[in-house]
């Protein structure tokens, strides 16, 4: 480690941390949001100087770059940490048998209590597979009668309302919270016996009151049902309309029955369907995917009795159904089917209802699905060797739920180390009763959500040779915000630069003016990614920040006080991050201020981490963004993440024809003189620098830190 730049010491030998705009207050001896920033006897130290946890080699356009140095290849680096984003200590979960663990002892493989909350609150086990802490301000929750009840959590974690998932800084005064109480244990058994005993109860028939569950039952099945007649006529018409109004008693309808396919299909195995059938069973044997193959492995190592490729019959059926279906894996005494989703299972509209359809079948036959991503079982295979554990011999769980209304949501005053954890396959659990999710998006998680320090050992030196050693034009700062690093990034910058290669930050703008006061003196250029184009809503709820306005701050400094390159990402994702009028309003700004000429780049959104459940943005979704860019005047609006597409090429403002042809991340096509005009009509393209020898050549390397 070595001491930060970027802080203020304060009384009490605490430090303010001005790397990034989250500007985190941190008392001795604690660590701030990002995980990798401690105050050490009133010095903040950044724990990473020296740590590289991912380097590889790539095109600079991956970044995204497309106006800097074009065709460059760039040697990527980042540490551990975010700026972007729990419970304090002593928080009660519940575990997956009704008991309860503090927060802090929870461990990767713990089973907890969770709900398929759009399942009518079936309960069903999830299972632990990350676990961290960090430290942040506490907010205190009070609900239920008088504000007795209370729960503690940061600002933005999310918590299940009757107006659905609402992050702590969301919550209003009269919300309801789901409280939960689990009602099997020795305990609860012990008062249940005595309240059944004295429970009194009054019949809504006759007003009488009654004492006891036992005697409130004799009362019941005599009041409710005094003075009904059966009548010897109603009993006569209720047995003539079974008997005669039975299809099936009519032998021409039996006989039509029979011959229908869907008979022949299901009892004659001469006939072609079912022919078909048996023949792609046979195929599917001999060929299962990578991610059935490592399931199959995991069922062999618990020693679980499965049967591949398991074709179930469906006897009661909703619309839509089919009368079989077959399972990846079944496990046949215990009914259950697990399925191993891929891609198109997070991606295609028709592929999830679908599956909708096909789960609420099976369950109505008496089957219980288990669905596991394919990431999931390559990533965390012990964890899913205990969730299949915990499924095959259900236990049967009972739980009592309650709505209760929040009376107050106030700043605890507290900043202190928290709590976090990630469970598979659901996303929630309950905390000090009160049923909440995990925190939200992130696609390079792997990297960012980290929080522990770890890496190789790299210095500033050993980081240019590495660069140097694959013939890279230029270092790239990226896949973790680079600004919580910045010490780091810029003695590695300063050495770069006299080895002749240029440097890149890929930033979440989340900085501040001392950050942004070290770059000229390093950085080259740098690409400000925007998610949802900074709409207020989304950054609040998916991202954990008030508002994306320090951002729009940051660029006006940039723009104004350095000689930086500047380019724009705007990650666009689907139901939540997509409005058109956010892209309005961010493409006007761009324009308006920081020039026609600046590039912005409207990316499409994959399924990743938290977010597993939102499915690809549509093409359509990103041109009509395209459009907007271009409606506002922005002379160079590109998609990304949609390799192939005309909207990824560079088009010359003055005759409209393609100038810099792209697949990808590759240049296919240089149409401009030296002096990077166009070719057609002499228009100077607002490009930096001419093509790179590299774009002819291999920009792809894995990298060997050590």
């Amino acid at each position: 480690m070595k001491e930060a730049v970027l802080y203020e010491q304060l009384p009490e030998k605490r430090v303010l941390c001005t790397a990034c705009s989250r500007y985190c207050n941190i008392p001795e001896g604690k660590i701030g949001l990002c995980g990798i920033r401690q105050n050490i006897d009133g010095k903040l130290q950044l724990l990473v100087y020296g740590k590289v946890i991912a380097g590889h080699v790539d095109p600079i356009e991956k970044k995204p770059v497309t106006h800097f140095m074009p065709g460059s290849k760039i040697f990527s680096i980042a540490t551990t940490g975010c700026n972007w984003l729990c419970h304090p200590k002593g928080t009660n979960i519940m575990m997956a048998d009704g008991s309860q663990k503090t927060v802090e002892s929870i461990l990767p493989g713990d089973t907890l209590w969770s709900y398929e909350v759009n399942k009518g609150f079936k309960i069903v086990p999830s299972v632990v597979t990350h676990v961290g802490r960090r430290w942040a301000e506490i907010y205190e929750v009070s609900y239920g009668s008088r504000g007795h009840g209370t729960f503690y959590a940061t600002k933005e974690h999310p918590v299940l309302t009757q107006r659905g998932w609402k992050e702590v800084g969301e919550l209003n005064d009269g919300d309801n919270v789901l409280k939960v109480w689990y009602q099997n244990t020795p305990t609860w058994h012990s008062k249940r016996s005595e309240s059944i005993k004295n429970a009194v109860f009054r019949c809504a028939v006759c007003s009488a009151r009654v004492t006891g569950l036992a005697a409130w039952n004799a009362h019941r099945g005599e009041c409710y049902v005094r003075g009904l007649e059966w009548t010897e006529e109603h009993s006569a018409n209720v047995r003539n309309r079974m008997l005669n109004n039975n299809p099936m008693k009519e032998t021409e309808c039996v006989k039509k029955l029979i011959k229908t396919s869907q008979e022949r299909f299901l009892s004659d195995p001469s006939y072609g369907w079912h022919c078909n059938v048996e023949r792609l069973r046979t195929w599917l044997y001999r060929y299962p995917s990578e991610g059935q193959e490592r399931l199959y492995r995991l069922l062999e190592e618990l020693s679980l009795p499965y049967q591949p490729e398991y074709k179930i019959k469906v006897e009661k059926g909703i619309e839509g159904s089919k009368s079989y279906y077959i399972a990846d894996a079944a496990l046949i005494e215990a009914k259950i089917d697990i399925e191993v989703d891929g891609w198109w299972h997070y991606n295609s509209l028709q592929v999830a209802k679908n599956d909708k359809i096909r789960d609420q079948t099976l369950e109505l036959n008496g089957w219980r699905v288990i669905r596991i991503s394919g990431r999931q079982l390559f990533n965390h295979p012990e964890e899913v060797k205990t969730l299949l554990l915990e499924r095959s011999a259900p236990v049967v769980r009972t739980n009592k739920r309650q709505w209760l209304t929040i009376e107050s949501i106030e700043q605890a005053k507290r900043f202190e180390e928290v709590y976090s954890l990630e469970c598979i396959p659901n996303h929630n659990y309950v905390a000090d009763g009160i049923l909440v999710h995990n925190c939200h998006y992130c696609q390079n998680f792997d990297i960012s959500q980290r929080r522990k320090v770890e890496g190789t050992d790299a210095s500033p030196q050993h980081i240019v040779k590495m660069a140097k050693k694959y013939q890279a034009d230029g270092i790239a700062y990226t896949y973790n915000e680079p600004t919580i690093f910045i010490e780091y990034a810029h003695d590695i910058g300063l050495v770069a630069r006299k080895e002749g290669l240029i440097n890149i930050f890929v930033s979440n703008g989340f900085m501040t003016p001392p950050s942004i006061a070290m770059m000229p003196n390093f950085l080259d250029c740098i690409t400000v990614d925007f998610k949802g184009s900074g709409e207020r809503e989304f950054v609040r709820k998916f991202i954990g920040i008030p508002s994306a306005d320090p951002i729009f701050q940051n660029l006006l400094e940039l723009k104004g006080k350095t000689k930086i390159h500047l380019e724009i990402t705007d990650l666009i994702v689907p139901r939540v991050g997509d409005s058109l009028d956010s892209a309005r309003h961010l493409s006007k700004w761009v324009y308006d201020n920081l020039g026609p000429d600046t590039p912005i780049h409207f990316l499409r959104f994959h399924p990743d981490y938290k977010m597993m459940d939102f499915p690809m943005t549509p093409i359509e979704t990103l041109v009509r963004h395209h459009e907007i860019g271009k409606e506002v005047g922005l002379n160079y609006v590109y998609i990304g993440n949609v390799p192939g597409h005309s909207l990824e090429h560079t088009y010359c403002p003055g005759c409209k024809q393609i100038v810099v042809q792209r697949y990808g991340y590759d240049i296919l096509d240089w149409k401009m003189d030296r002096n990077n005009k166009c070719l057609n009509c002499g228009y100077k393209i607002a490009i930096v620098g001419s093509l790179s020898n590299s774009a002819r050549r291999i920009r792809f390397h894995p990298v060997t830190l050590s």
